[in-house]
């Protein structure tokens, strides 16, 4: 009786989470099921756009934040890494159980970043990631207080593709400010 009782709360696990995702969203995630590593969004020496990074901004473009952080806890090593980072940009505060789940259960992938590929845990990735966008919220919000150039129009939309539109300065420090007191308390960094 005990065993039937666990397999039936074993199948509603499973059917609950199949029924967290859209039908849309696992059809965009499909290519990157059994991806074991990460590219940025141009690879290699000569800037070649990452096929890679291209299915991850499909699926990004279409999956609720929701979406997001069960593939950042359940997906291939690419969907947790690219979701953990799209929390980030989303300005998701779950981002931060992302860091710390990685930071305690440590997940090595490899990272490749135009020509340079690196292999670390997906915690150390997300760490730079999020000084990475507080330079570049540095430099976006430098460039709002220019003269709107054509050039500076240009710069804006770019970063602003790249998905930091609605991550803040404010917010960026304060996700710091976490994980340097998530580091300070872990006693074995």
């Amino acid at each position: 009786m005990m065993k039937l009782k666990i397999s039936l709360l074993f199948l509603l696990a499973i059917c609950f989470i199949n029924a967290q995702v859209s039908h849309k969203v696992k059809a965009l995630a499909k290519p990157l099921e059994n991806i074991s590593y990460a590219e940025s969004l141009h690879v290699g020496i000569g800037g070649e756009k990452s096929i890679i990074y291209g299915y991850f901004k499909k699926l990004s473009d279409a999956a609720s934040t929701d979406d997001l952080y069960y593939f950042a806890k359940n997906g291939s090593n690419a969907l947790r890494l690219y979701s953990g980072i799209e929390l980030l940009k989303r300005n998701d505060e779950r981002f931060l159980s992302v860091y710390q789940y990685y930071l305690y259960h440590p997940l090595m992938v490899k990272y490749q970043d135009g020509c340079v590929g690196k292999v670390d845990n997906i915690a150390s990735h997300l760490k730079r990631e999020l000084y990475s966008a507080k330079e570049i919220i540095a430099v976006r919000d430098s460039l709002l207080k220019e003269k709107r150039s054509d050039l500076i129009k240009s710069q804006l939309k770019s970063i602003n593709d790249a998905g930091y539109k609605k991550l803040s300065r404010k917010s960026v420090m304060s996700y710091i400010r976490e994980i340097e007191k998530t580091e300070a308390e872990k006693p074995f960094l």
